[in-house]
């Protein structure tokens, strides 16, 4: 089901959608400072500004994404007077704006700042917002029953009691309980004995006022494992939001929906639509909400993976599109090479598969066992009501549960969105899942995967079977991203450009076949889908991934540079024993983003370590950091080091700036909306968050495009790769919105073209709508050293101009790719556009 959104046939808001330009609003890049990239963005060619969330978030938010009222503009992003400056700016300069949408949570860490969750914590059941949060009021825990657990407490609770660090005060005439900043509410009707206040309370008498309260304040450890009220995967300060309840879906919206049908705001970003209870309702009533808006959802979808026929959208926010560009300028080749060289100088051999559902199984224990424990006991009630199954004990079903969990290949299935239960689709992954974790437990447990198993195609109705399969689907996914993305994708590190989120490191590259492929299903199913290279998530920047993905064209070179690296450095561990994993992540890592400074190689390998879970962790972090660093520290003063990095990274450069420029050229000239993520117009070689959010210097990007602006020509050949970046977006954006119909409508088609020669092999070759034709080298170590040679395409009937090199001749026919590049200093893409487009 395709759904046009705005730019497209029918559509009342204007102006046409031609690509998105993503800003991370926060409190030191507020509204205003949004207000004044404008004009700079509209030169650039860019029509509609996407930016994170200005609904109010918790205090000091970075992100948007823990909103706290979803009635009010953000204060510290300016509020409502910055927001009305912002909007009038867009229409002075003919640009839209894209907003996230984020229904699935809302931020509990400061109750004070959420008036609803302060609600339910004083008045527990009866507050009016009780329905607003999923909470399990009645869990089996029979402490917590009417009662929330906050697991915010520095220590245990006993100590924390004596030491001082829980607190009873009185806030303006009101009693209220204070800990480590945060404030908590007090019952009305709370007896208060005497002793509970002052300057060395009673602990006794301070409990027993906690006691009567409709919260548990909680070591912060115990959360993982007692939690009862659904959280955004494992981070207790992001509570679930019950937004298949209309009033709270009203709720969430109402301003979100106000900005949309006053046309101020034309597009909506859905964060995280896997973890609703009903992403299919839920999708559903947006677009009935949102008739005409451009709707695009944040859905991971692993390779070969389709995204819902029945989701009313435009399409996804482009992880598809990321994974199938980066994979291109991978060599399928150099699998076996770079696996043998992961796996000497790691030490890693288990297959991949084997990798994945260790990982996932320890996240299941140590991150996200209460979630498991709420879905056992819901399984527990499905065995007890059936007589074939009630003898299945909780400790068979808690197994099965983890295997099923470990053994799901994609984020989840919708079985619980259809009053018929799983699609064909969904059944097919029920299968294969049911199948691998039946393989993996114990003999007296297979028959409790296979029960459990059918449950999933939720061909049964009614209580506990709708709640069992609609809270296994939730729970899959933070599986999944928290065993793979945060977990796998630090473990297995064969080739660092593939391990990104939507990606699958262990499928190795794509090829042109699968690109044209996948390129041509998205032109006819979703041509409205963004396409994006780079994200505020992503955990290497677009031009990191381009510069590391060449190291599959040497990977015979890669391993005797990498081993002689490690032989040289290995000093350096002053004693400590060599962490060789985290080792190879380094090294790759320093090649895609040299030059590095100290404090973001501390940053990355800190988070890096911790993901990987291997020597430390965020619960439980070691000396192993410590190590790590001071190598990382020994070899970034070491000399010699130092000269051999510079150099192998010199050797790369020509390339690295061919390949940053044809994955620009692919994601904007090929099917969908293209995005850029703040600042990208330049070579940015970031790494992941906090680096990637790092503040943009906006004022050099504006000086530089009017310096370019002034040129005659609209070549890309500049010796400076930012340079030719930018020079190329403002051109391929001006393109794009000359010639709409390439990308937008009936017309806008993709179809492959043959290559002819030299480089048959290794460039891609496409046509859009029979108005552009684009070329590209996707092997640019190669194409820097042999250039096009006698490569030659077969052009579409008609005549060609060059759209990137003014005063080129009209050409038709077949044509060499040569005479079509930049004589001076070939750019290894060619884009053309027929000589009958307006």
């Amino acid at each position: 089901m395709r759904h046009h959104g705005l730019g497209y046939g029918g559509c009342v808001f204007q102006p046409s959608l031609v690509a998105t330009y993503r800003l991370q609003l926060s409190p030191t890049f507020g509204l205003d400072d949004a207000t004044m990239v404008i004009p700079y963005l509209a030169e650039l060619g860019i029509s509609h500004v996407y930016t994170s969330s200005y609904l109010q978030s918790a205090p000091g938010s970075t992100h948007g994404y823990d909103t706290v009222d979803h009635a009010r503009v953000s204060s510290e992003l300016g509020g409502e007077a910055a927001l009305t400056r912002f909007h009038a700016a867009l229409r002075a300069h003919g640009l839209g704006n894209v907003i996230d949408v984020v229904p699935n949570h809302a931020s509990v860490a400061d109750a004070a700042s959420n008036r609803r969750w302060w609600s339910v914590l004083r008045d527990g059941p009866a507050s009016p917002h009780a329905a607003f949060f999923d909470i399990d009021w009645n869990p089996p825990e029979r402490k917590l029953v009417g009662r929330v657990l906050l697991p915010v407490l520095g220590d245990d609770y006993w100590t924390e009691l004596g030491s001082g660090a829980i607190e009873l005060v009185d806030a303006d005439g009101e009693p209220e309980i204070r800990s480590g900043g945060m404030r908590f509410p007090v019952a009305p009707g709370t007896r208060i004995p005497a002793g509970a206040t002052g300057t060395d309370p009673d602990r006794n008498a301070l409990h027993e006022v906690l006691e009567q309260q409709h919260y548990r304040l909680a070591c912060w450890r115990v959360g993982p494992d007692v939690l009862n009220y659904r959280r955004f995967f494992d981070v207790t300060t992001l509570a679930g939001v019950r937004v298949e309840d209309p009033e709270v879906f009203a709720s969430v919206h109402e301003r979100t929906l106000m900005w949309v049908r006053s046309g101020l705001v034309q597009g909506l970003r859905v964060d995280h639509p896997d973890g609703l209870r009903n992403p299919t309702a839920y999708l559903r009533e947006l677009r009935a909400a949102a008739p005409e808006a451009w709707i695009v959802v944040e859905k991971i979808l692993e390779p070969g993976e389709a995204l819902p026929d029945d989701w009313p959208v435009d399409g996804t926010t482009g992880y598809d599109v990321m994974r199938r560009i980066t994979g291109l300028f991978v060599d399928p080749a150099a699998e076996a090479p770079l696996s043998a060289t992961f796996e000497e100088f790691t030490g890693v051999t288990d297959p991949y598969p084997n990798l994945i559902r260790a990982a996932k199984q320890q996240v299941l224990h140590e991150l996200l066992g209460t979630e498991v424990t709420r879905l056992t006991d819901l399984a527990l009630q499905c065995c007890d009501a059936s007589l074939a199954a009630r003898d299945h004990s909780r400790r068979e079903i808690r197994l099965a549960l983890e295997a099923l969990l470990a053994s799901m290949p994609v984020y989840r299935t919708y079985a619980s969105n259809r009053p018929d239960g799983a699609s064909p689709e969904d059944r097919a992954i029920i299968d294969i899942m049911t199948k691998a974790a039946a393989a993996i437990v114990p003999t007296s447990a297979v028959a409790v995967v296979e029960y459990l198993g059918r449950l999933l195609d939720g061909g049964r109705h009614g209580d506990p079977y709708d709640e069992f399969v609609a809270r296994f689907e939730q729970l899959s996914g933070p599986a999944m991203a928290k065993g793979v993305e945060d977990t796998v994708f630090y473990r297995f590190t064969r080739l660092l450009a593939l391990n990104e989120v939507g990606s699958d490191p262990s499928h190795f590259g794509v090829t042109i076949e699968e690109f044209h492929r996948e390129s041509i299903a998205t032109a006819a199913r979703f041509p409205g889908t963004m396409a994006a290279t780079s994200t505020h998530d992503t955990k290497r920047s677009e031009d990191v991934r381009a510069r590391i993905a060449l190291l599959s064209e040497m990977a015979e070179e890669w391993h005797e540079t990498v081993l002689r690296w490690s032989k040289i450095n290995d000093s350096q561990w002053a004693g400590a024993a060599p962490d060789r994993a985290t080792e190879y992540l380094l090294y790759q890592t320093l090649v895609g983003a040299h030059p590095l400074n100290s404090d973001r190689v501390h940053e990355v390998l800190i988070k890096s370590m911790r993901e990987a879970k291997q020597t430390t962790s965020w619960l439980a972090p070691t000396s192993a950091e410590a190590e790590m660093l001071a190598f990382a520290d020994a070899i970034g003063e070491d000399p010699e080091f130092q000269a051999e990095l510079g150099a192998f990274v010199r050797h790369l450069e020509p390339a690295a700036r061919i390949a940053s420029l044809n994955q620009l050229v692919l994601k904007t000239m090929g099917p969908g909306v293209p995005d850029f993520y703040q600042g990208s117009e330049l070579i940015m070689r970031t790494l992941v968050d906090p680096d990637n959010r790092a503040s943009v210097d906006f004022t050099e990007r504006r000086q530089l495009l009017e310096a370019r602006a002034r040129r005659t020509t609209t070549s890309a050949s500049d010796d400076d790769p930012s340079l030719a970046k930018l020079d190329l977006t403002r051109s391929l954006l001006r393109l794009r919105r000359s010639t709409p119909h390439a990308f937008y409508g009936s017309a806008a088609s993709y179809a492959p073209l043959d290559v002819h020669g030299d480089a048959a092999g290794s460039a891609i070759a496409f046509t859009r709508g029979n108005q552009i034709v684009v070329a590209a080298s996707v092997r640019p170590l190669h194409f820097s050293r042999s250039g096009w040679g006698a490569t030659s395409i077969e052009l579409p009937l008609g005549s060609w101009n060059n759209a990137l090199i003014d005063g080129g001749p009209t050409v038709a026919g077949r044509v060499g790719l040569a005479e079509l590049d930049d004589a001076e200093r070939p750019a290894g893409h060619v884009v053309l556009v027929s000589a009958h487009s307006p």
